[in-house]
């Protein structure tokens, strides 16, 4: 069983996936329990499975700063009070 480190909404998180192929929406939802990011059409092409790469809009993504949705918008709204 492979193990990745990613580091996840400022923080550095290593789990083990069954296959090293596995999509990073599989990986944020049933790994890390982090359901901002939806399965949609399953081709990426929707945007459902958005998330941040080091500062960019991507589909998906492996050995980058993520950042989910839903944690951008909490920090936004502490931000603004």
């Amino acid at each position: 069983m492979p193990t990745l480190k990613l580091h996840v909404n400022g923080e550095t998180r290593t789990i083990d996936v069954r296959d090293s192929r596995e999509p990073l929406l599989y990986v944020l939802r049933n790994a890390l329990a982090l359901t901002g990011a939806k399965y949609g059409c399953g081709l990426g092409q929707c945007g459902a499975c958005t998330v941040i790469v080091d500062g960019y809009i991507v589909v998906n993504a492996v050995g980058a700063r993520l950042t989910t949705v839903p944690f951008t918008r909490e920090r936004v709204q502490a931000a603004l009070g």
